[in-house]
């Protein structure tokens, strides 16, 4: 059986705010349950291992089974790139703040896209494919198309300058193509068939 590793934020505070963040629920929820659905197993880990936070305006009555999911997760540091065949990086603005510069995330990462293996992202989850190059010393998103959490919605939030930085200007920065669709509308690309 295949199995996909969903990888989380651990950081649980919203910059100096004092505000709680961690992983929004329905962007590990949701994908979790199509994951399974199609029979793939699934784990979750985090940068410290253990119980990771989530973002309490993203928790729903709905949500509250989930909650499991992210009690018991495999730390960065612990994660064998040969146990999986898929990597996804959830969303939620913790992540901003504790993935991107994760020595063993990139290092993991990195090694996963050169042995062909696939490497997907939500929301703020493109933070977590920043730092990582190619063979080639290149950016990995650089000349790909990408999207992520925009600066309209980080504006639109109040939050543009509570983040260490925005997403959507270090993704174009990295020589990404970046696209989005108007705030908070699903992005989606079509890719030709050859």
């Amino acid at each position: 059986m295949k199995t996909i590793l969903m990888l989380v934020t651990g950081h649980k505070t919203l910059g100096e705010t004092g505000k709680a963040t961690g992983t929004y629920l329905p962007e590990l929820t949701h994908p979790y349950e199509v994951f399974v659905q199609a029979g793939y197993e699934v784990e979750v880990a985090s940068p410290q291992g253990g119980q990771a936070p989530y973002d309490p305006a993203s928790l729903s009555e709905v949500l509250l089974p989930s909650l499991p999911l992210l009690k018991n997760t495999l730390a960065f540091d612990a994660i064998q790139e040969e146990n999986y065949d898929a990597f996804f990086l959830v969303g939620g603005h913790g992540v901003m703040w504790d993935v991107p510069e994760h020595p063993a995330l990139i290092a993991l990462l990195q090694d996963a896209w050169e042995q062909g293996k696939i490497l997907s992202a939500v929301c703020h989850g493109p933070a977590g494919l920043l730092h990582l190059t190619t063979s080639g010393g290149r950016a990995l998103v650089d000349g790909k198309q990408v999207t992520g959490f925009s600066n309209e919605e980080e504006t639109a939030m109040g939050l543009s300058q509570v983040v260490p930085f925005l997403l959507e200007d270090a993704l174009r920065h990295c020589g990404g193509r970046y696209t989005a669709a108007p705030a908070w509308q699903p992005t989606s690309y079509r890719t030709a068939s050859s």
